[in-house]
């Protein structure tokens, strides 16, 4: 087995210690799990996530999803407490990218398990067409 990457060390040798850039660190690990949320949900726990914002994200219309993921978070954390706009126009082009990178394998995903309760129900047709197999 590979070993693992020490994500703590990764962190350490790229980033800043400055409270600007923890408090960066932070906003940016909660858009991702809140994204994660919508295109990435644990399928044990899954989250209460907003249809609406879901569907933004579905119809690729990534600037405006992050508007309504911001929303969500600016109730839990205040996002504009960031204070950069350039800091927050880099953090937004980021959650997009990530949202394009997890939109196909959501969608992948999806399809996948179509085609399992597809085959699933047609072996059930098959066997009720046929009751001696």
């Amino acid at each position: 087995m590979a070993e693992q990457k020490n994500i703590m060390i990764a962190f350490a040798d790229n980033n800043r210690t400055t409270t600007y850039f923890r408090d960066s660190m932070i906003l940016q690990i909660r858009i991702a799990y809140k994204i994660m949320e919508y295109l990435a949900p644990d399928s044990v726990f899954p989250p209460k996530a907003n249809q609406f914002t879901k569907n933004l994200m579905l119809e690729e219309k990534f600037p405006k999803a992050y508007g309504y993921v911001i929303e969500e978070l600016d109730n839990e954390l205040h996002v504009d407490d960031l204070g950069s706009s350039s800091g927050a126009e880099y953090i937004e082009r980021q959650a997009i990218a990530l949202m394009k990178h997890l939109l196909p394998i959501y969608k992948k995903g999806v399809t996948d398990a179509k085609e399992k309760r597809r085959i699933a129900l047609i072996e059930e047709l098959n066997s009720l067409d046929n009751p001696d197999a």
